[in-house]
């Protein structure tokens, strides 16, 4: 099946808006994959350790809440913690246990 070239400026118009309403429609449908493929994967892994793939375990720290995880050892923290810690006019006793503890490890040999 040909497609005949369009005779008039009219004809030539329609054409144009018909392939822009169609590749309008394609970036549509591909951001909306993109999008759908990413809620999948974060619903698959949430609660998961990102090095490991272990369940985490949740832990509330006064206000913040640490995730770790038990098989590997990791500490994370979920954003709302990590605007709470970042928020505060002084050091969070978190952060100060946190610094401390990379402080010690380093220290080892």
């Amino acid at each position: 099946m040909s497609i005949a070239k369009p005779s008039t400026l009219e004809d030539e118009y329609f054409v144009r808006e018909d392939a822009e309403r169609i590749r309008q429609l394609h970036f549509q449908e591909a951001r909306k994959l993109k999008e759908h493929e990413k809620e999948e994967r974060r619903q698959l892994h949430q609660g998961h350790c990102p090095e490991c793939g272990m369940l985490l375990v949740p832990e509330k720290i006064g206000e913040v809440v640490l995730h770790h995880c038990p098989s590997c050892g990791g500490a994370f923290l979920p954003r709302s913690s990590w605007d709470v810690l970042h928020k505060a006019d002084e050091r969070h006793p978190i952060v100060e246990a946190v610094l401390n503890w990379f402080g010690s490890v380093a220290v080892k040999p």
